[in-house]
């Protein structure tokens, strides 16, 4: 009964919470948080070239690269050092998660559009004009909300979180963080872009995966239907006291 109480608060707190994010950014109260962290980070493109010329380089194609391999090496990492059961449900967990991502992608689609601030301020520093020899550099869009790596790298989060444990998660996390900065830094992105578009999605994702019943009941199927598969084919043995806990 605990749990199921623990469940439903973390279910509506998570939808309050993403409800609140969004609220406040239609009523402007990140405007002006918008605006300053703007023009701090772009004032640093032209105190250092070298900063600039980093930022520029990270905004490149090989950053997502880079990132989708740090991603995938961290489940490796946690699936290696899992036993059966937990692989097959952290398999399950990656495919709904995978699933839910697509979800989000579509209905970000219906955001209305948004320009990048490079795009809104004439006086902002583009780092595609300080370094043409870099090319295919990104640091601006007519559609920057909500920011779709925010969704990609909010959504893993969300699977660290509730997947991973002790300190594994701590060296996992930061490195999120940092590899998801890069577009923030370049001026691509708004911060709302992320805080209030990406991650209300990425929380709404969570309470729905993880706190409710539909969300656990398909998990659950699918890890069972899948462990008794493997099982019967001989790659699992058979233990009633850790199916029950699937």
């Amino acid at each position: 009964m605990k749990q199921r109480v623990s469940d439903t608060h973390s279910f509506i707190g998570l939808h309050l919470l993403a409800l609140a994010l969004v609220v406040t950014f239609i009523l402007g109260y990140w405007d002006g948080v918008d605006r300053d962290v703007f023009e701090i980070l772009n004032s640093w493109l032209v105190i250092s070239v070298g900063w600039a010329e980093f930022v520029a380089l990270a905004n490149q194609r090989w950053v997502d690269l880079l990132s989708g391999s740090f991603m995938l090496a961290a489940v490796g990492f946690y699936f290696a050092t899992s036993d059966g059961r937990e692989r097959v449900r952290v398999c399950c967990a990656i495919v709904m998660m995978g699933a839910a991502f697509s979800a989000q992608a579509a209905v970000g689609g219906m955001f209305p559009s948004r320009d990048s601030p490079t795009l809104v301020y004439e006086h902002a520093v583009k780092v595609t004009e300080q370094f043409p020899e870099i090319k295919r550099t990104k640091d601006a869009s007519h559609s920057s909300n909500p920011s779709d790596h925010g969704i990609g790298f909010f959504t893993f989060l969300m699977f660290c979180f509730y997947r991973f444990r002790g300190n594994y998660l701590w060296f996992v996390v930061p490195v999120i963080v940092a590899l998801g900065l890069p577009r923030l830094l370049v001026g691509a992105h708004w911060l709302t872009d992320f805080i209030c578009g990406s991650l209300p999605l990425a929380l709404i994702t969570a309470a729905w995966l993880f706190h409710s019943k539909p969300g656990k009941w398909v998990e659950g199927t699918m890890a069972r239907l899948t462990i008794r598969s493997l099982e019967w084919i001989g790659i699992l043995k058979k233990d009633a006291n850790q199916m029950k806990s699937v």
